[in-house]
């Protein structure tokens, strides 16, 4: 795997699935180190019977695809109904030169209570600017600007950022991740059960189903 999951399809995807799946619980096991959600944000009802976690980059072109084709459904079907609680960890990627300074602007946002908001900015920027596969870049202007756009105090979010302050949250996360052996974005745990890539909706129906019937 390399930096980037992208969507894979029919029985390619089920064997890459499964590869990982495989080989992230042997990792787990050996390490004695296995997914959670940590202390990140969580969307829905932090009680739900089903967990997705996703490790993600800002700067992914993969990522960007699951934000826009699959995740509206899945949030309207199953997080904004109350089966499901949704978390995003971050995985920025050695490719993607901002990656970490986007996902510590992120965490500044949720000091502010506004998280998803600004999660929800970042990618929304991507997609107007980049091409399906492109990397598209950030300048921190930017990322101060649109911390105003989504409502946030400006002020306490420069301070936020400047100091780095969430370095080490975002560190955390990655450690976690390249820990249990991942190397590319994205990657889902749905209750534990691995899936890689920007699959679409039937994909993770299937594995959201699964586990609420159990």
């Amino acid at each position: 795997m390399n930096e980037s999951s992208g969507q894979v399809g029919g029985t390619t995807a089920r064997i890459l699935a499964l590869l990982l799946f495989v080989g992230l619980t042997a990792a787990s096991a050996q390490t004695g180190r296995f997914i959670s959600v940590d202390d990140d944000p969580v969307l829905g009802d932090p009680k739900a019977k089903v967990t997705i976690i996703e490790f993600g980059d800002y700067q992914c072109p993969f990522c960007r695809a699951f934000w826009k084709g699959t995740f509206p459904r899945l949030k309207k079907e199953y997080i904004d109904t109350g089966k499901v609680s949704f978390v995003f960890r971050d995985f920025p990627q050695k490719g993607h030169p901002e990656a970490i300074v986007a996902a510590m602007a992120a965490e500044c946002a949720e000091d502010q209570g506004r998280y998803w908001e600004y999660h929800d900015k970042l990618f929304r920027e991507q997609d107007r600017r980049g091409q399906p596969d492109e990397v598209v870049r950030f300048r921190i202007a930017e990322l101060k600007r649109w911390a105003t756009d989504v409502g946030l105090d400006a002020t306490r979010f420069n301070e936020c950022l400047d100091s780095g302050r969430h370095e080490a949250e975002v560190k955390k996360d990655y450690d976690d991740a390249a820990g249990v052996g991942m190397r590319g974005t994205p990657v889902f745990f749905v209750n534990g059960q691995a899936l890689l890539g920007a699959h679409p909706f039937a994909t993770f129906q299937k594995a959201i189903e699964d586990a609420l019937s159990r």
